[in-house]
């Protein structure tokens, strides 16, 4: 199974420099292909997914579909599991930061022309052989490819 076995009642972990949650936004083409929405940073303007700060009083999962919808602008069904989870370093006024980024699936609904940071960010859909190139990170790259084949329960009608 390509999950981790995460409770999908757990809470997020309490904010730490060092712990953040992100969404994998996947959608369906006609022809039952994959693609994957990826974002800029803020910053550096690098391809990357939306992913953000866990809030301890909401599930990991909820806080994963918060930052699709505000950085990505998009809707859906987040997977109850974990796909896995991805390491970076970050620059910041203090020096480097080191976070470990837990990965959810997220099963686009609705992609939305208006959301909290369209003026901060651009936003485009990839084959998940192209958004895991443009990563350039090897571990949310695995998890891109891994996210491409993982079908929203409602989908293949498993319920």
């Amino acid at each position: 199974m390509p999950f981790d076995l995460v409770d999908t009642n757990t809470r997020a972990a309490p904010r730490t420099l060092n712990s953040q949650v992100a969404a994998i936004p996947v959608r369906w083409t006609d022809e039952a292909s994959a693609e994957i929405l990826m974002i800029t940073s803020r910053g550096s303007g690098r391809w990357t997914v939306p992913k953000g700060w866990p809030l301890t009083d909401s599930a990991a999962t909820d806080c994963a579909a918060r930052e699709a919808y505000e950085e990505g602008g998009v809707l859906g069904r987040v997977e109850p599991y974990s796909l896995g989870s991805f390491e970076y370093w970050k620059k910041d006024k203090t020096g480097r930061l080191f976070f470990q980024v837990t990965a959810y699936v997220l099963h686009v609904d609705r992609v939305l022309s208006e959301w909290p940071e369209r003026d901060q960010r651009k936003r485009a859909w990839f084959t998940p052989e192209v958004a895991a190139t443009l990563t350039g990170n090897s571990q949310l790259k695995a998890l891109i490819q891994q996210a491409a084949n993982v079908r929203a329960m409602a989908r293949t009608g498993l319920n």
